[in-house]
C-alpha cells in the first residue's frame, strides 16, 4: 500500500479520502472511486469531513478520514506523527458515522430498541447514580410501572444482545472516535441512531439490573449468541460515561459524574496531572481490544490530549506515540511516570492475575492490559462505596516516600498478613460443582473471625462479594437466604445436567450419587456453621426429583427455602460474584486472615499491606532474600482500612521484581 503515498504526513496535516462511484470507461459499470488528499489541520474546520463513511448510495462524493486507509500504517514516522494528532483531527470532524456491521434485521432491532430506551431512560439512570443505588430489578414486567417505560420484549431483547455483542465496542480505539465530536451515529441500513442512545440503554440496563432479565429472554439454542462472555454491553456503558466527562458543562451528567470515583479516591488528595487524566481512563476502561499492545496507552492519546489541554496541562513524553519503543518499556515507563506523579502505589493494583498477562519479562509489578473483562477493587464505583487504604497512606504526606523505583525493581515496606496455607476453588470450579476445597477453607476456621469478631460464615460470604452490594462497604442490601438459594442453585444445577446427559437415566443417577457421596463436608458445614450459605446434603437431595427421596428428612427452615425464590427486587448474590469472585479464589493464610485472591494463588504465597498500596497483596518468594514476584491485590477481610497498621506491627523492607 505504500505506493498509494506520494507524501509524508506530519502533525501539521492529515489526509482525507474523497469516495464516489464512477462510470468505468471500458465496462462502463459503476465503480468504487476512492482520491486521497492531503489538508492541513489548521483548516480541518472548513473542509466538512466525516472520520468514517459506508454511505454508498449517494453519487455526490464525500471525504472521509479512515485511520487505516489515510494514514500509511507501514511508516512508523507517519504512523507515530497522525497518532498524536488524531484528537485534532476527530475534534475537528462535522460528523463521526459508526459502523458495526452487516445491517442484519436483529442489529437493526436492537438499534430501533436502543433508540427508545436510550431516549426515555436517562432521567431515570442518572436518578440512580445521583442516589447511589442499584435499583435491582429483573423483572421486565415492572418496566412500565416503575419507569413509564414499555418493557422489552423478545425481539428487542434478541436485537440488544446482537447490537452490544459488536466487536466494536472492545476496540481501544474507538474512545476517542466517539469521544470528541460533538455528533456521532451509528449507521444501519441506511439509517442513523444517534450514539448517545445506544450508550444510554447499556447505562440504564446496567444500573436497573434489566440486562441479565434482557439476556434471558434470547433462545439459548440461537446461533452466535454467548451470553456474557462476548457481550459488550459493560464497555459500551464506560465508552458513553468518558464521552459525557469529554462534554463537560454540555453534558446532562456532568454534576452525576462528580458521584462515581474514577480514580481510587486519589482526586481528592492531588492535584490535577496528564498522570491522572491516565490513571482515570485506565481505572475505567478494561478489557479493549488493539492489534498493537502499544495501543493500549496511544489509542486513549487522543482524548487524554483533549482532556489535559482543558484543564492547561501538558503530556509527559512517556505518553508520545513512539512505535520504536518495545511494549516491556512503554508500560514500565508509564507505570513510573504515575507512580511518581501519584505518590501512591494505587497503579500496581491494575496488575492481573499472572495466568492473564501477555508482556514477556514485564517485572511483575508493572501492569500490561490484557483483552480481559475484568474488575479490581479500586475500578470506578459510586463514592458512596468509599475507598479502600490498608496501608493508611497518605499520598504527598511530609514524610519519607515509602517506596522506590531502581530500574526493574520495586523497594517497598510491607506488613507479613501471613501465609496461604488452604486455597478454595476459582468460581469456574463452583458453578461446575466443584467445591471441597472453599469447604475445607471455612471448616478450618474457627467459628468466630479473629479479626471482626464476626462469625466466620458470615466473613466467609462476604469475602466472596469483597463485602460490598455495588452500593455499600461493607454490604448491606445482600439477604442472606437470596445467598443460601443461590448457592444451592449453583450445586444443584450441574448435577442436573450430569444426569441429563448420561446414557441413561439409571446411568446418570448412578453418577450423581457418586457425586453427592463425595459432598459429605455439605453435612459438617451445617453441624459447625448452621446459619452459612452452604446447604445441607439433604437439602441437595431433595432438589434432585429424579432421585429416590424417601431418604430425605428437611427441617422446616429448609422447607421453606424450597418454597422460596431468590428476590426479584434485590441484588441477587450471583451478579455480585461475576464481578469479584469471578478469576479469584479464596485463600486462608496461616494466622487465619481470610481472603479473595487471583486464580494463580497457590499454598506456600504470602500475603502483604504494602505502604502505598490500597489493596494487600499476594506475593510469591523467589530464590533471593526479601525478594518477591508480585501474584496481585487481594480482598482479605479485616485488613482493608489499616486494620493491620498497628504501632507493635512490623515493617519488612522487600523487593517486588
Amino acid at each position: 500500500m505504500p505506493q498509494y503515498y506520494s507524501d509524508l504526513l506530519d502533525t501539521e496535516s492529515f489526509r482525507l479520502a474523497t469516495i464516489s462511484l464512477d462510470t468505468d470507461p471500458l465496462t462502463e459499470v459503476q465503480v468504487l472511486s476512492v482520491t486521497l488528499t492531503t489538508y492541513k489541520l489548521s483548516s480541518a474546520t472548513e473542509i466538512q469531513y466525516s472520520t468514517l463513511s459506508y454511505t454508498w448510495g449517494s453519487p455526490r462524493p464525500s471525504h472521509a478520514e479512515i485511520d487505516a486507509l489515510c494514514i500509511n500504517q507501514l511508516d512508523p514516522v507517519e504512523r507515530c506523527a497522525q497518532v498524536s494528532v488524531m484528537n485534532q483531527i476527530y475534534g475537528k470532524a462535522n460528523r463521526v458515522i459508526v459502523w458495526l456491521g452487516k445491517p442484519l434485521p436483529e442489529l437493526e432491532a436492537g438499534l430501533n430498541a436502543a433508540e427508545r430506551i436510550g431516549t426515555e431512560s436517562v432521567p431515570h439512570t442518572l436518578r440512580m447514580i445521583e442516589n447511589q443505588f442499584w435499583a435491582f430489578n429483573s423483572d421486565l414486567s415492572t418496566m412500565p410501572d416503575k419507569y413509564g417505560m414499555k418493557s422489552i420484549d423478545g425481539e428487542e431483547a434478541l436485537g440488544l444482545v446482537t447490537l452490544f455483542m459488536s466487536n466494536w465496542f472492545a476496540r481501544v480505539w474507538v474512545i476517542q472516535e466517539v469521544s470528541l465530536t460533538n455528533d456521532v451515529v451509528v449507521l444501519c441500513n441506511k439509517k442513523f441512531t444517534c450514539f448517545d442512545c445506544v450508550g444510554y440503554t447499556a447505562a440504564f440496563l446496567h444500573y436497573s439490573g434489566f440486562f441479565q432479565a434482557t439476556l434471558d429472554l434470547v433462545p439459548k439454542d440461537r446461533p452466535g449468541i454467548y451470553l456474557r462472555g462476548d457481550l459488550y454491553l459493560f464497555h459500551a456503558e464506560r465508552i458513553q460515561l468518558l464521552r459525557e466527562w469529554c462534554k463537560g458543562d454540555k453534558s446532562q451528567w456532568n454534576r452525576t459524574l462528580e458521584t462515581i470515583d474514577f480514580e481510587a479516591g486519589l482526586n481528592d488528595k492531588r492535584g490535577k496531572s496528564a498522570e491522572m487524566v491516565l490513571l482515570r481512563f485506565l481505572f475505567t476502561l478494561f478489557g479493549l481490544q488493539a492489534s498493537d499492545p502499544r495501543d493500549v496507552i496511544y489509542g486513549l492519546g487522543g482524548i487524554m490530549r483533549h482532556m489535559a489541554a482543558k484543564d492547561g496541562l501538558s503530556m509527559p513524553s512517556e505518553f508520545e506515540p513512539d512505535y520504536d519503543i518495545d511494549i516491556r518499556d512503554l508500560l514500565l515507563n508509564v507505570a513510573r511516570k504515575i507512580i511518581e506523579a501519584t505518590d501512591s502505589l494505587v497503579y500496581i493494583n491494575l496488575v492481573k492475575c499472572p495466568s492473564m498477562r501477555q508482556t514477556l519479562e514485564l517485572p511483575s509489578w508493572v501492569p500490561d492490559f490484557p483483552a480481559v473483562l475484568f474488575n479490581t477493587l479500586s475500578s470506578a464505583q459510586f463514592r458512596s462505596i468509599g475507598t479502600i487504604n490498608s496501608s493508611k497512606h497518605v499520598p504527598h504526606s511530609p514524610n519519607t516516600r515509602p517506596f522506590s523505583i531502581d530500574g526493574n525493581i520495586l523497594n517497598v515496606s510491607g506488613i507479613r498478613l501471613g501465609r496461604v496455607n488452604k486455597i478454595g476453588e476459582t468460581y469456574i470450579e463452583t458453578l461446575q460443582g466443584q467445591r471441597a476445597m472453599s469447604a475445607d477453607v471455612l471448616l478450618s476456621m474457627d467459628e468466630t473471625y479473629p479479626y471482626t469478631g464476626q462469625p466466620s460464615d458470615e466473613v466467609f460470604w462476604r469475602t466472596l462479594i469483597w463485602d460490598t452490594d455495588f452500593t455499600n462497604r461493607p454490604a448491606k442490601s445482600i439477604q442472606l437466604k437470596d445467598f443460601q438459594r443461590a448457592i444451592l442453585e449453583e450445586i444443584v444445577h450441574p448435577l442436573r445436567v450430569f444426569h441429563r446427559e448420561a446414557e441413561s437415566p439409571s446411568a446418570g443417577e448412578t453418577l450423581v450419587l457418586k457425586y453427592l457421596s463425595g459432598m459429605s463436608y455439605l453435612d459438617d458445614i451445617a453441624a459447625k456453621f448452621p446459619s452459612s450459605i452452604f446447604p445441607s446434603l439433604n437439602l441437595v437431595r431433595s432438589c434432585l426429583s429424579f432421585l429416590p427421596q424417601e431418604q430425605v428428612d428437611l427441617n422446616d427452615e429448609e422447607v421453606q427455602m424450597l418454597k422460596q425464590v431468590i428476590s426479584r427486587h434485590s441484588m441477587p448474590p450471583g451478579s455480585i460474584m461475576a464481578s469479584t469472585y469471578i478469576n479469584h479464589r479464596p485463600i486462608l493464610t496461616d494466622t487465619g486472615y481470610l481472603g479473595l485472591g487471583f486464580d494463580s494463588c497457590k499454598i506456600g504465597d504470602e500475603v502483604w499491606v504494602v505502604a502505598g498500596s490500597p489493596a494487600p497483596v499476594v506475593m510469591r518468594s523467589t530464590d533471593d532474600e526479601n525478594e518477591y514476584f508480585m501474584v496481585g491485590e487481594a480482598y482479605v477481610h479485616g485488613a482493608m482500612q489499616g486494620e493491620a497498621v498497628t504501632d507493635d506491627a512490623v515493617w519488612e523492607k522487600i523487593q517486588i521484581v
